[in-house]
C-alpha cells in the first residue's frame, strides 16, 4: 500500500519539531532567568530613589514666600498665616485699614490679621512714626498717643512698634509697626477683628510675622 507523500512530509516535520522542543524549552528557561536577573537589578537600582524620597518627605517643607507686588517686601509666611495682594498701590495719604484695596492683607492663627502698606518718603523714622500716629487718629477711633512705643527691627532696619486701644479704653488692641528703608516708609498693622482672641497670643503671632519680613 503506497503512503501519501503529504503524510510522510508531515511526519518529518513533527519529528523535527519534537527534536527542537528541548532546545526551545532550554532557551525559554535561559530567557526567564535573564529576565529575572534584570528585574532584580532594576529593583536594586530603584532602592536609592525610594530612600531619597523618604528623606525628602521627612524634611520640613520650604517656607511659603509672599512677595508684595506693589510694595516690594517679602514675607516668609509663618505657620498658620496666609496672604493676599493689594489690588492697587497706596498713594501715601490717610491710614488704610484691613478692608481697603491698597493693603496686602494677611490672616493669621486665632483670627488675628495683619496688613501692609508702603510709600516713598523723605522723612526719617521718628518723623514718619509721628505722621502714622496722626493719620491713624484722624482716620480711626484711635488715641493720639499710643499706649506703648517700642524700638525693634524689621528686616534688619530700625523700626517702631506701637500698640493702642481703638477706641481708647475699649480693650480692642491695634498694633502698628513702622520702618523706613531706602526712602520708602512701610507700615505693618495688626488686630483681631473678632475682639475675642487672646491679646498675648495675637501679639506673639504679629511679632513672628514681623520677624519674617525682608526688604
Amino acid at each position: 500500500m503506497r503512503r501519501n507523500p503529504h503524510t510522510r512530509s508531515s511526519a518529518a516535520r513533527r519529528a523535527r519539531l519534537m527534536g527542537e522542543m528541548p532546545v526551545l524549552a532550554a532557551s525559554l528557561i535561559i530567557i526567564a532567568l535573564l529576565t529575572g536577573c534584570a528585574a532584580t537589578a532594576t529593583t536594586g537600582g530603584s532602592a536609592a530613589p525610594t530612600r531619597s524620597q523618604a528623606a525628602t518627605t521627612g524634611t520640613p517643607a520650604a517656607a511659603r514666600i509672599f512677595i508684595s507686588r506693589h510694595y516690594g517686601y517679602t514675607e516668609a509666611l509663618p505657620a498658620g498665616w496666609t496672604g493676599g495682594q493689594a489690588t492697587q498701590r497706596w498713594d501715601g495719604t490717610g491710614a488704610p485699614g484691613d478692608e481697603d484695596s491698597t493693603v496686602d492683607l494677611f490672616q493669621g492663627p486665632g483670627g488675628v490679621e495683619a496688613w501692609a502698606i508702603a510709600a516713598p518718603t523723605s522723612e526719617n523714622l521718628a518723623a514718619y512714626t509721628r505722621t502714622t500716629i496722626r493719620a491713624s487718629a484722624a482716620a480711626h477711633p484711635c488715641p493720639a498717643t499710643p499706649q506703648t512705643d517700642q524700638a525693634i527691627t524689621i528686616g534688619g532696619a530700625p523700626a517702631q512698634l506701637l500698640s493702642m486701644q481703638c477706641p481708647a479704653g475699649s480693650g480692642f488692641l491695634v498694633e502698628l509697626a513702622v520702618t523706613v528703608h531706602d526712602g520708602t516708609a512701610f507700615v505693618f498693622a495688626s488686630q483681631n477683628p473678632s475682639g475675642t482672641g487672646s491679646q498675648g497670643a495675637d501679639r506673639a503671632a504679629f511679632r513672628t510675622f514681623l520677624a519674617s519680613i525682608r526688604f
